[in-house]
């Protein structure tokens, strides 16, 4: 009994002493627009406005600083990726409602929100490539300090893939090893999506 008794009061003293300090986890969620050129025909560019999602998710490391993971969606042009990554924030923290902060996010995405065009003959799909987004902003603390809404703004380098292969038919022992099994040739496109990126969230 008295070992449960001790047991007890050390748990409760631990909880105690936890919910004393400053919060662990942090999370982030923003939403927002991604604004870039894109080719149009006869060799000229228009201007793209596309959507951009993303929630982050880690702990503090201290009040200055978090680290850790994000996804989300990014819209293009006939296109949309999920991008997955590590992500750091750091703060520019002097105890006032108001601060700035600087982001950086590094990572890939997947084309898993593609489908897969097939047809007897040929065969098309999009591969997400690597993403870099460095980013500055303004975290405006809420009065009881539960949340933060933060304004951002950024550049986002993010790569991608398009490839359109046409299928072997019958069997042939001169396949080119170099090529996904089941394709006597495979064209590839190469895109390079540079953004400006203009988002709202909110800091947990």
């Amino acid at each position: 009994m008295k070992k449960i008794l001790l047991l007890t009061l050390i748990i409760y003293s631990f909880l105690g002493e936890a919910y004393s300090q400053e919060k662990t986890f942090f999370s982030q969620t923003d939403v927002g627009a991604s604004l870039g050129k894109v080719k149009a025909d006869f060799e000229g560019y228009t201007t793209r406005v596309n959507f951009s999602f993303q929630t982050l998710n880690g702990v503090w490391i201290n009040k200055y600083h978090a680290t850790g993971f994000l996804v989300g969606v990014d819209t293009y042009p006939n296109l949309s990726l999920m991008p997955i990554g590590l992500c750091w924030r750091g703060f520019l923290d002097k105890g006032k409602r108001h601060s700035l902060f600087a982001g950086m996010d590094l990572g890939a995405a997947s084309a898993m929100l593609e489908k897969r065009e097939e047809t007897e003959w040929t065969e098309s799909w999009y591969e997400g490539g690597l993403f870099l987004n460095p980013s500055i902003g303004l975290r405006r603390q809420s009065k009881k300090g539960k949340h933060a809404s933060v304004l951002s703004i950024g550049y986002k380098r993010q790569e991608a893939n398009f490839y359109e292969g046409s299928k072997e038919i019958g069997f042939s022992s001169f396949r080119d090893a170099s090529l996904p099994p089941g394709f006597i040739s495979v064209r590839k496109e190469e895109y390079v999506f540079n953004s400006l990126v203009l988002k709202w969230g909110l800091i947990f």
